[in-house]
């Protein structure tokens, strides 16, 4: 099962920060640029070019001791694509990737809070367990498994 107070403790760019990966002042600037335009941090700090997906899948991989996979490369059924909403997989940039009795597999882009993985618990009655993908890996997932959803 996963972690939760581990996984939630660290915002993604302090957790960058502490990796080495991302300066103070560049976090700073992402934030600024992210009121500007929204989106996530993350994905701001990739357009600036301070860092690539693979970064932050490695640093959440490090600093978790999670497990990293490629979700593109996972073959989902609409079965498990239709345990969460589409919306809610977007919006938190994750994908489920396999069920087995009450264990459920997911795949992250980012660090998420406690709720998050209180609402998937809630939703799927389903134990928990994360690795970590990178989000266009997730997005394609989402975009290719939710052809054929609801």
């Amino acid at each position: 099962m996963v972690n939760i107070s581990k996984l939630t403790k660290k915002r993604l760019g302090e957790l960058l920060i502490s990796e080495g990966l991302i300066t103070n002042e560049q976090l700073h600037d992402a934030l600024k640029e992210q009121q500007k335009v929204g989106g996530m941090v993350g994905e701001v700090l990739i357009k600036l070019g301070y860092v690539t997906e693979m970064d932050i899948a490695a640093a959440l991989s490090t600093q978790f001791g999670l497990p990293y996979i490629n979700a593109s490369n996972y073959s989902i059924t609409k079965e498990v694509f239709d345990l969460l909403p589409k919306e809610f997989l977007v919006k938190n940039e994750l994908v489920p990737l396999d069920k087995i009795g009450d264990a459920l597999t997911i795949a992250v882009s980012g660090t998420l809070s406690e709720k998050v993985f209180e609402e998937i618990e809630k939703k799927t009655n389903c134990q928990i367990f994360v690795f970590v993908s990178t989000s266009s890996q997730i997005k394609q997932v989402i975009a290719t498994a939710g052809g054929a959803s609801k």
